[in-house]
Parts: C-alpha cells; structure tokens; sequence
C-alpha cells in the first residue's frame, strides 16, 4: 500500500511524537494504528497485542486489531475484537461491514444481512457493501429483492464490473437473456477478460444469434478462455447449411490459432474445395495427413480430387490409403462402398 507524501510526513510525526510516551496509551495507539494505516497489518497486530496486555478494555485498541486481523486474512480471530470494539462503537460503519464479512465466511448469511443492512443504514455506501448484501439475499433464496438491490444501487452511483457481472449471471441463469447481454455489455467496459467474453458467447447462443456468439467466442479462444471445439462445430453447421463464406471466416481464424490441429485444418480444406480453391483444399489435406497418418477422410478427399483431375495412379493410391484408414468405421460405410467401386473401374482393364 503506497501512501501521498502528505500521508507519510503526518505519518512521521506521529511516530516521532510518541517515542518519548511509550507508557502513554493514546501514544502507543497512534503506532498501531499506523502500521495499520501502512497496511503492515502483522505489526499493528503485535502492537495492539503490547496494548491491551497493559490495557485489555480499550476498545479502539480492539478495532485497530480486529481490523488487523482482517488484512491478514484471520477473519475469526478478528470477530472477538470487532465484536468488543461493537459495543463502543456501534455505528462504525466498517465494524459492521467486517462483521457481515466474517459472518458471511462462516456461512451466517442472516448474521451478515444484519449487520450489511446496519452499516448500509449508519452510511456506507461503496460497492462491495451493496454487491455482498444482494449475493446474501441470493443465498438466502431472496433472488428477486437480491436484483432489484443492484439495479436500484445502479440507478443512484456508477457500478462496478463485479456488480454488472453478478447481474449478468443471475439474469441468464434466470432465463433473462437480453437483460444479460446488456449486463455482460457493460461489465466488459471495464475490462475484456476472457472469462467474461465466454459468458457472454454462451448467452448470445442462449438467445439464438450465432452471429454474436462466433465474434465473442473467437475473442474468448483468443484469450484461452473458451475452446476452440465450440467454434468448429459453429463452422461445421455453416458448411452444412452450404454457408461457406461464414464457414471460410471461422476456420480460418481458428487454423490461424491452432495451426497444429488437423481437424480444425481439415474443415478449413474441406470448405475451400466447396468453393472451388482446389489447390489450397489439396496442400490442406496433405498436411492433415502428415499431421494425422491414420485420419481417414482426408484421403478420401484426396482421391477425388485426384479422380476429378483424371489421375487415375493418384486416386487409386489415395482410395487406398482411405480404406485402409476406415476399415471398422461405420459412419464411412458409404464413402467406402464408393472408393471400392471407384477402385474396381480405376483398375479395370
């Protein structure tokens, strides 16, 4: 934690004002709460710890540890002096706060509504306060009043991603797809994190428009945040649906990314040769080939081509090298009665 050099001058002349007190509490305060001010949340720990061995029921003392403890992760140990510093404190707002926090761990989500609602109702009013009391009421089956929180929050104070986020993910899983789109929207403006971008391609599939789903899920593949399969099997139902211009956009920036990976290589050349670029679907599939030595179907490929160019030798050495590929494969039953009868007139005298 970095501090302004105002912050580090008042700093300084705290610690050299209480040298000369060490017996004096209010002195030996001021230390501990600049460790904590530092964020040395360990030291100021230790000192609050020297303090109240001498003085047990100083109950600011108690907030400086408990506070502490927190930055250090120890949230149940921090619940006792939170709790001591409570009851003199009781409208500080980041008691409260830290209460419904260590409530919250320990799966007290009524405990942690309370006292959420408390230092809400006493004037805090920063994002997290507002995001953890809606996923409290989500928890506690409360998801209607848990949207309306934030989304009446929203319409006071600027958001955060955390919030839209959350909004995002309650409103797809509750069937509210263009609510979640707009939310998703939103939450990427702070950031284009991978994570978020599959969400969002799944929620625009969700909503039946593929055309968005491919854009966000190329972005998400790019980050390494979704796999690259979904995109396939998008440019797969182009190519079968003969839209092999969409098809072309997909394969060839998932080729791009994944050059080593012969499916993907294979669908690529498979719609080029629909669209006539011959000689770049023929050095396609012979990469695959190289990449893949048992992968049936490119040879199949090759030797229609070759068939179509009347190389008899070529076609025939490729029908080949398919059969033997596919031999047991029943979904090819009928690619394979084909290069048979291929063969048999190919080899006719």
């Amino acid at each position: 934690m970095r501090l302004s050099l105002t912050k580090w001058v008042c700093l300084v002349g705290v610690l050299l004002g209480t040298v000369a007190a060490a017996d004096d509490l209010a002195a030996r305060r001021n230390l501990a709460q600049a460790a904590l001010l530092v964020g040395d949340y360990g030291r100021a720990v230790e000192l609050a710890d020297e303090i109240l061995a001498r003085w047990p029921d100083d109950a600011a003392t108690h907030l400086i540890r408990g506070l502490g403890l927190v930055g250090n992760g120890e949230f149940g140990s921090a619940e006792k002096d939170l709790l001591i510093a409570r009851e003199a404190y009781p409208d500080d707002t980041a008691v409260l706060y830290n209460l419904a926090v260590i409530a919250q761990r320990r799966g007290d989500n009524r405990n942690a509504l309370f006292y959420v609602d408390e230092a809400l109702a006493h004037g805090l009013s920063k994002n997290e306060a507002y995001l953890l009391k809606a996923k409290l009421l989500n928890h506690l089956g409360r998801r209607p009043e848990a949207r309306a929180c934030l989304e009446r929050y929203l319409t006071q104070r600027a958001g955060s991603r955390d919030i839209y986020l959350t909004l995002a993910q309650w409103a797809r899983a509750d069937g509210d797809t263009e609510q979640a789109i707009k939310y998703y929207e939103q939450a990427l403006k702070y950031g284009r994190d991978g994570g978020t971008l599959a969400e969002l391609a799944a929620t625009y599939e969700a909503a039946g428009d593929r055309r968005q789903a491919v854009r966000y899920y190329l972005e998400a593949v790019g980050k390494a945040a979704a796999n690259a399969d979904i995109l396939a099997e998008y440019a797969a139902t182009y190519a079968a649906a003969s839209e092999f211009e969409e098809s072309l956009e997909i394969y060839e920036q998932i080729v791009s990314a994944f050059p080593e990976n012969p499916y993907y290589l294979f669908g690529l050349s498979f719609v080029r040769q629909k669209i006539g670029d011959v000689d770049q679907a023929r050095a396609g599939y012979l990469e695959v080939v190289r990449l893949k030595p048992d992968f049936a179907e490119p040879y199949y490929n090759l030797a229609v081509l070759a068939d179509a160019d009347e190389n008899a030798e070529e076609a025939a050495h490729y029908y080949y090298l398919f059969l033997n590929n596919s031999e047991g494969r029943e979904d090819l039953a009928a690619s394979r009665a084909t290069a048979e009868q291929r063969l048999r007139v190919l080899e006719s005298p």
